[in-house]
């Protein structure tokens, strides 16, 4: 084949087609990658976090207590179940979507999701020996708030 004959046969099977929104799906796609990216790593800091030994607090001798420091932790473990059962139904909410991950994104949220929940089920083990630790409660908070987002940002994710 001649060279003129390689460039007729070449300009027969140039093609074009409209691809006016290609960047922009290749720019969101990047950013969803660099987003799970950020996800799993903060998850995995915050797995490490959790299991990093923590400074024990010894709980005050039962003659030590008061009746309104009961009072209090009767208070805080009320709020703290309510709020567990309104992110667990916000769970299962979003577990059909977690359970098949149809994106990369969505299968770094239920990763994060699972570091999440392993670092809950620690903390519920301290707050157990050490109900009175008012740092493991405002951990737990945080974990769940973090949880709460993590679903509703799962929940939003086309």
């Amino acid at each position: 084949m001649t060279p003129e004959e390689f460039d007729e046969l070449a300009k027969g099977l140039h093609q074009e087609w409209d691809s006016s929104g290609l960047w922009a799906r290749i720019v969101r796609s990047r950013w969803n990658l660099r987003v799970g990216i950020v996800a799993v790593a903060a998850a995995l800091l915050l797995g490490l976090y959790f299991a990093a030994p923590a400074k024990r607090v010894a709980a005050p001798a039962s003659g030590d207590t008061s009746l309104l420091t009961e009072q209090a932790m009767a208070e805080v473990e009320a709020a703290e179940a309510a709020y567990r059962q309104s992110i667990d139904r916000l769970a299962k909410v979003a577990a059909p979507r977690l359970d098949r991950p149809a994106t990369p994104l969505l299968k770094a949220y239920a990763e994060k999701l699972a570091l999440l929940d392993g670092a809950i089920a620690g903390l519920k083990r301290e707050v157990e020996r050490n109900g009175f630790n008012a740092h493991l409660h405002v951990q737990m908070a945080a974990v769940y708030r973090d949880k709460q987002r993590t679903l509703e940002e799962v929940l939003r994710h086309e």
